[in-house]
């Protein structure tokens, strides 16, 4: 009889610390879960509180540039008859440009603006172009013949445009001196340059 007491109570004791094994097992089951969804509802937060500040700069960026724009865009509309560019080719005896170049400048802000015209970017056979001249028409009035430069230069020197405006130029080249007979070989080449004065967005061409 006793035997089967100790039996029992063996039996008993080894069922209670499977019970407590077992209890034990599942808390860190529990424990290990609640880790996970803690650490990846923290990681979400944090995910999120990144990308809100991202997206917050990126609307600020975005703003700043507009604004630039938007003040870039407050300037002049310039157009050319045959794009920005004085082109005279086969000079000869008695030359003439065909076509003048016609240039129109519109102040399409809502202010005062000074421009000025320059050449740049200069090609030419010519080794002197002391008789290659143009003139320059605005406002029906008609400029001297001026010799046509091997370098940068200004053509139309600092003039205001007020708001709404537009002052057109017409430009003519001609060739007044002696070459060999039949020598229609050679060319001129420049950039026409209309410069916003003060401003940073400065070149327009």
């Amino acid at each position: 009889m006793e035997k089967n007491e100790n039996f029992k109570e063996e039996l008993e004791k080894q069922y209670s610390i499977l019970i407590q094994a077992s209890n034990k097992k599942e808390k860190k089951y529990f424990i290990i879960i609640i880790s996970i969804l803690a650490v990846t509802l923290l990681g979400t937060l944090v995910s999120c509180f990144f990308a809100g500040k991202a997206f917050s700069s990126s609307k600020i960026i975005n703003t700043k540039e507009e604004e630039k724009i938007n003040e870039y865009y407050k300037t002049l509309a310039v157009t050319f008859n045959n794009g920005p560019k004085l082109e005279l080719k086969g000079i000869g005896n008695g030359y003439e440009l065909k076509e003048p170049k016609t240039i129109t400048i519109t102040n399409e802000g809502d202010s005062e603006i000074t421009y000025r015209i320059k050449l740049s970017g200069i090609r030419t056979t010519l080794i002197s172009s002391n008789n290659l001249t143009y003139t320059i028409t605005t406002k029906n009035e008609t400029s001297s013949p001026r010799e046509l430069p091997l370098s940068d230069k200004e053509m139309v020197s600092e003039t205001k445009i007020e708001p709404n405006q537009t002052h057109k130029y017409i430009i003519k080249a001609s060739y007044t001196g002696k070459m060999a007979e039949n020598d229609y070989s050679n060319s001129y080449s420049a950039n026409v340059v209309i410069e916003q004065v003060g401003d940073t967005a400065e070149i327009i061409s």
